[in-house]
């Protein structure tokens, strides 16, 4: 479905024309209707030939309410700008037109109304004042339609254009951004309640699809509701794909639940932030903004306080655009690709005031060092069309830390399958690195950096702890990269051992050649492995294990390590220990049950080994650790494939000799 904006400036005919339109009165408000004014946005439809039912957009006109009218922009298809013939071009069109272009429209017409209160000259000093002030614009080639709703016959007429201009704009849209292949949002610009219905929510929905059903994510709440009910316009939908308007009834939600301002995404597919980097347009009639500066910033239809930092470090001249990084007081939903509108903030004398705006870039960035060549480079790349340029440039600016599917998802504007595709070129290619599970993508030469911090924080751990027979990768992780998913670090040190970098010693990792400084008696070693051994998987504590050989805890800790060295016990945690006879037969029951199985749960695991919760679940993360099992998103587990593989061709008992 299109949707129109009708804007322009206070009283010059916006609510009449569609009401004369489409015969729908779009002032529902009593105050709107006593005073003459619209306040609040009204809703209007036109069916058009060939094209279906188009969504008019009634936007308020007094300066007081440019925050709704920005609120209504949200997701438009085109802009219908109104200037009333016997006045020519008012502050509020000014404005209003301004902010169209900053929000990204770039299809639109000029309706001239009133025009049954002027004679010739009056209308062509009309059109001279639309030509001057659409010069530069989106509009300035843009169609010019007279009308009067007083006159049936230019309605008529007006008809007759739009529908035109619909069928046109249609086959425009089919060949720019495929919205479609995008998760789902909409900016929720109504909320009200209808009685036995519960909650309703409206909006211009900018990208995806929704399906009755479906669970929908209300944003910055983080709450979830489930799409009761679906109407465009009054008819009711199974599926809407977007764009267009929207109205969706969420069950069990109240009015605080899903106000206006929210936003309704699909889960986890847009992030709540208190910063973004963005591209800023300067109007040209403002003076020029410093490096840093508060600004009020209208998001989707959210106004919120905040400041203005300009990335390359420069005041920005009126009528130009600069990368900056927007910092709010307080966190927003925020979608790349989403159009925003500076104002003058509560703290400037141009209170109100339209300065700019622009386009998000990075929903959720770092902060940036001023004048960054590489930042700005990353920015410039994220900001393009080409779905390969916008994942190089995501990936760079996380500045080594490397980026989730998820992460991309929230970040790039291309479509979902293009994205998909397009990573698999470049790990083909080898111009990014796929890390762990869920997948985190870096680039070659921080995986090079982070595997040579690896191995100094190992070269550190041995000259610290020359009686311990490794790091553990678990604590190599939360020392070195505690933002890295633990099966990404596990495969990094993986890879190291595989490239002959390190050995592995259980669950930790050192360098090749290290020798254990072993300080424990061989009796207590001895003795040590023994009550290991009798005590199967259910062992005590290092703690318990001295008291019962009546020695000291410390002594326990080396004899343990040097047990481990010697390849006679198993580490499963720092307070679990194992003889490793029996962590290798638990290890031949996980497979002999489930080496055959699709997964298995954490129940079925218990009833196989025996074992407690105490003990359970870290002997299930050892066997993850071992790569042996893989856990799912769900908690169950299944054995890995390569594990599966060597244990079926393991040799059976009678092909061994006696």
């Amino acid at each position: 479905m299109l949707t129109l904006g009708i804007a322009g400036h206070v009283d010059h005919g916006k609510t009449s024309l569609v009401r004369a339109l489409t015969g729908i009165e779009t002032d529902r408000l009593p105050e709107e209707q006593r005073r003459g004014i619209s306040i609040e946005l009204g809703f209007a439809w036109l069916d058009v030939a060939d094209v279906g039912r188009v969504a008019l957009i009634d936007m308020p006109g007094h300066e007081r309410f440019v925050r709704r009218m920005i609120a209504g922009a949200v997701g438009v298809d085109a802009l219908l700008l109104v200037v009333a013939a016997d006045e020519g071009v008012m502050p509020q069109g000014r404005e209003h037109l301004a902010i169209a272009q900053l929000l990204g429209i770039r299809h639109g017409a000029v309706v001239l109304t009133k025009t049954d209160l002027c004679d010739a000259d009056m209308l062509a000093m009309a059109r001279d004042d639309v030509a001057q002030l659409t010069q530069g614009t989106f509009l300035a080639d843009a169609p010019v339609w007279p009308v009067s709703v007083r006159q049936p016959d230019t309605i008529a007429a007006l008809q007759v254009r739009l529908a035109e201009f619909c069928q046109q704009l249609q086959v425009l849209r089919r060949h720019e951004l495929d919205v479609q292949g995008r998760p789902f949002r909409l900016a929720v610009d109504r909320s009200f309640t209808l009685k036995g219905r519960g909650t309703v929510v409206a909006g211009t929905a900018v990208a995806g699809q929704v399906e009755l059903e479906q669970l929908l994510e209300v944003l910055p709440q983080h709450t979830q509701f489930r799409v009761r009910g679906l109407e465009r316009h009054g008819v009711a939908q199974s599926r809407v794909q977007a764009p267009g308007r929207v109205a969706l009834n969420l069950a069990g939600a109240t009015l605080d639940d899903a106000p206006i301002g929210a936003m309704l995404a699909t889960p986890g597919t847009v992030a709540v932030s208190d910063r973004f980097d963005v591209t800023l347009t300067l109007l040209p009639h403002c003076r020029p903004l410093p490096v840093r500066r508060r600004a009020a910033i209208q998001l989707g239809t959210t106004l919120s306080e905040g400041a203005i930092v300009l990335l390359d470090g420069q005041p920005l001249p009126p009528g130009h655009t600069a990368l900056a990084q927007i910092r709010l007081d307080t966190p927003q939903p925020v979608a790349a690709g989403e159009g925003f509108v500076v104002r003058g903030s509560r703290v400037d004398p141009r209170f109100g005031q339209t300065l700019g705006g622009g386009r998000v870039l990075h929903p959720q960035p770092n902060r940036h060092k001023l004048n960054d060549s590489k930042v700005l480079s990353a920015l410039q790349q994220l900001g393009q069309a080409d779905a390969e340029a916008q994942i190089l440039g995501a990936v760079a600016l996380a500045q080594g830390r490397g980026v989730t599917d998820d992460g991309l998802l929230r970040t790039c504007t291309a479509p979902v399958g293009q994205l998909q595709k397009t990573l698999k070129i470049l790990g083909d290619r080898k111009q990014l690195l796929r890390l762990g599970t869920p997948p985190r993508w870096l680039e070659p030469a921080d995986v090079a950096a982070l595997g040579r911090s690896v191995l100094d924080a190992v070269r550190q751990f041995h000259a610290a702890q020359p009686t311990r027979v490794g790091a553990e990768v678990a604590d190599l992780q939360r020392q070195l990269a505690p933002w890295l998913e633990a099966t990404a670090f596990g495969q990094l040190c993986a890879l190291a051992v595989r490239q002959g970098q390190l050995t592995a010693q259980g669950t930790a990792v050192a360098l090749p050649g290290f020798l254990v400084k072993a300080t424990a008696s061989s009796e207590l070693v001895t003795r040590l492995v023994a009550l290991l051994a009798s005590q199967g998987l259910a062992t005590e504590t290092p703690t318990q294990l001295a008291e019962l050989l009546q020695t000291e805890a410390r002594a326990v800790a080396v004899a343990l390590q040097a047990a481990q060295a010697a390849g006679q016990v198993v580490r499963v945690t720092e307070a679990y220990w194992v003889a490793t006879p029996v962590a290798h037969a638990a290890r031949d029951r996980v497979l002999t049950a489930f080496a055959g199985a699709a997964q298995f749960t954490t129940g079925e695991l218990k009833d196989v080994l025996g074992l407690t919760r105490k003990h359970l679940i870290p002997f299930a993360e050892y066997l993850d650790a071992e790569r042996l099992t893989v856990r799912d998103s769900t908690g169950n587990r299944r054995v890995r494939e390569r594990a599966r593989e060597a244990w079926l061709a393991r040799p059976s008992s009678d092909e061994e000799g006696p």
